[in-house]
């Protein structure tokens, strides 16, 4: 067996123990219905963030929280839909610096509403698969969300 391939078979392990986890917080939540799955790609022009996001939403907002393959939160995020802002909470280091902060609140607001109007100098793309891509420009950030399939019993 390669490095390679025991590293890929480790990121599997990792991804499913902490999806099991993260689905189990999720269950104990009263409003788990509006629940959606993803595995995220965070890419800044001077590294990445890969993960699992969960993005839960109801009439009166939402909330995300990002954690990387190895369990380490980077950060979670609260959507007031009244406002239709975004305000993060529990920033790992290298990413919680305000004008950073205030750059990625921006962009996560299209997540919870993508019907709304894209702000200006980022580029959004829903794929039909449900997965979601969007550019910000001006700080060269990348976020890719994939779904997670999950397979029928």
């Amino acid at each position: 067996m390669t490095p390679c391939s025991r590293l890929n078979k480790w990121r599997s392990f990792a991804r499913s123990v902490f999806l099991a986890l993260l689905l189990g917080v999720g269950a104990l939540s009263a409003s788990a219905e509006g629940l959606r799955q993803y595995t995220i790609r965070v890419s800044f022009p001077r590294g990445s963030v890969t993960g699992l996001c969960l993005i839960r939403t109801d009439s009166a907002g939402g909330a995300m929280s990002v954690v990387n393959e190895f369990g380490i939160k980077a950060f979670d995020a609260v959507y007031t839909a009244g406002k239709g802002k975004v305000k993060l909470l529990n920033v790992i280091g290298p990413l919680d610096r305000w004008i950073i902060r205030r750059g990625i609140a921006k962009d996560l607001s299209l997540f919870f509403d993508p019907e709304r109007k894209v702000p200006r100098r980022r580029i959004f793309v829903r794929g039909e698969d449900g997965s979601m891509r969007l550019t910000n420009k001006r700080f060269k950030i990348t976020y890719d969300l994939r779904p997670i399939e999950h397979a029928k019993e």
